[in-house]
């Protein structure tokens, strides 16, 4: 019924109606609230005149504000509004009280988001995802953008659905139209990651962190190597490294990258990047030395292990003088079970 609704200018509208149905979803009062808003905005009477039809046939009836919109926009196109106060013969009444209208239908009605964002926070309080994904995908293709908090919004209620490829989609969104959403959905996104071992998406999650000027913290991203290491995606994890500023390769991001080479065995590699560290001047950690230790052992590489162990008893020495940094503290905490060497 409403493919034939839209021409011209109304086209993607009708894309995107068509696509609603094909998720299952019908156009209620809310919807339609938006779509004559729309067309008043666009002085699109005859558009308007066909979701009215509908809205008759099906007694939805328009918010008032939008009501006395549309009045004006027929007045000023000269259409008869006869149709308009049919379906909301409640609002026709001159003698209304503007005070006792129902506005708790749940529309948006800050001026400054678009139709599109109006059209995904109805769908969103509909909990119609699969709606969502149909109408950022053809958005995605045509370059549109929706507001910023919008689509961390996206993120948020796919996370917590347990739809990773839903938030997924949200984010290769923000990516390709610039979008940058906010830290905590990241932080979200790889938390559903980790939980559902889909790590080979991480990397492309810390380059859009990184280009947004943000952090997942040491913590994490010291974390997401290790996983990587333990998967065993050495690639990856190199190129996760790779993407981070000087200023986030923190000790325990460098034993992260260390020990994954070592659980990789590619002893060689993961030699020359605790010799990049100390030749950078990043601090030691003990448990930096215990993942070298327990890496050549387990590699077989004992002709190096007694230089390196006399180095970890200095270092342990000189330790007890000093207090441990942040750092430090971290990193032996990420990597407590090489502690016993």
């Amino acid at each position: 019924m409403y493919r034939n609704w839209f021409s011209g200018k109304f086209d993607r509208v009708l894309e995107i109606f068509s696509k609603m149905q094909d998720a299952g979803v019908q156009p209620d009062k809310a919807a339609c609230n938006i779509l004559v808003e729309k067309c008043c905005k666009a002085g699109e009477t005859q558009a308007m005149m066909k979701i009215l039809h509908y809205m008759k046939e099906k007694f939805l009836v328009l918010r008032y504000s939008v009501y006395q919109e549309a009045l004006l926009t027929l007045k000023i196109a000269g259409v008869s509004d006869r149709l308009l106060r049919d379906v909301n013969r409640h609002l026709s009444l001159e003698k209304f009280n503007h005070d006792q209208i129902d506005r708790s239908d749940g529309t948006t009605e800050t001026t400054c988001l678009t139709f599109d964002d109006k059209m995904i926070l109805y769908l969103l309080k509909k909990q119609s995802l699969l709606a969502v994904d149909y109408l950022l995908d053809s958005l995605m293709s045509k370059r549109l953008k929706l507001d910023s908090g919008i689509v961390s919004t996206i993120v948020e209620v796919n996370c917590n659905r347990g739809r990773v490829n839903g938030a997924f989609l949200a984010f290769e969104f923000s990516v390709k139209l610039s979008i940058t959403i906010e830290r905590i959905m990241y932080l979200m996104l790889v938390g559903e990651l980790i939980r559902t071992n889909s790590l080979s998406r991480v990397v492309d999650i810390v380059e859009a962190v990184v280009g947004a000027g943000l952090s997942l913290g040491s913590e994490l991203t010291a974390l997401l190597i290790h996983r990587l290491g333990c998967t065993r995606e050495p690639t990856s994890a190199e190129k996760l490294f790779s993407i981070l500023p000087d200023q986030q390769k923190s000790t325990a991001v460098y034993t992260a990258l260390i020990n994954t080479y070592f659980t990789c065995g590619n002893a060689e590699k993961g030699l020359e990047i605790f010799e990049t560290m100390r030749k950078q001047g990043i601090n030691m950690a003990l448990s930096t030395y215990c993942v070298l230790l327990n890496g050549l052992e387990r590699n077989g590489l004992f002709d190096k292990v007694q230089s390196y162990r006399k180095e970890k008893k200095k270092f342990k020495s000189e330790s007890c003088t000093t207090d441990m940094s942040k750092e430090e503290t971290v990193c032996d905490l990420l990597f407590a079970g090489n502690l016993v060497v």
